[in-house]
Formats: structure tokens, sequence, C-alpha cells
């Protein structure tokens, strides 16, 4: 079965559907944002199923069923990478 590839806005990841802050995007975690044009759900809110594979070139996530194309990024998320990797150079 071929995977769908689905685009995701306003996305962020998170280590459950238990919100307890952000994580890297990596194998593991979720993707959470907003879809439209899922087969399968409602256009909106959505939280993937673990993250399998990230093509960071591509800018497309792999989940068990479904292939996500990273669209804009939540702003929150966005400030909090850069504060990351401020605290890395640091």
């Amino acid at each position: 079965m071929q995977k769908k590839i689905v685009r995701i806005e306003n996305w962020s990841v998170v280590s459950s559907v238990i919100y307890d802050g952000y994580c890297e995007l990596e194998p593991g975690r979720r993707l959470t944002g907003d879809v439209l044009s899922h087969t399968h759900l409602r256009n909106g809110l959505i939280y993937t199923s673990a993250i399998m594979d990230v093509d960071r070139r591509g800018g497309l996530v792999e989940t068990r069923n479904t292939i996500y194309e990273l669209g804009w990024v939540n702003p929150d998320y966005e400030r909090w990478l850069q504060a990351r990797e401020k605290a890395e150079a640091a």
C-alpha cells in the first residue's frame, strides 16, 4: 500500500498526545498541526502516530500510515527551536 502525502500546517513536535512540551523532530515523536484533505480524518488539528522517518531536505515526515509534507511551522515551536539553538551555541 502506498502512503498518502498530506500537507500539515502550523506544525510542531511533541512526545505524545498529552502535551508536556515540545521535542526535536526525530523518530518516535509525534507531529501535531492542522491538516486538510486527509482521506481518513476531518480537516483540522491532529496528532499523528509516532514518527518513523524524517526527510529534512525534502520536508517530509513519515508515520505508520501517512507521509506529511511540512508546511509553515507553529510560531511558538519555532521560538522554542531558536531558543534551543542559542542555548547550544552558548
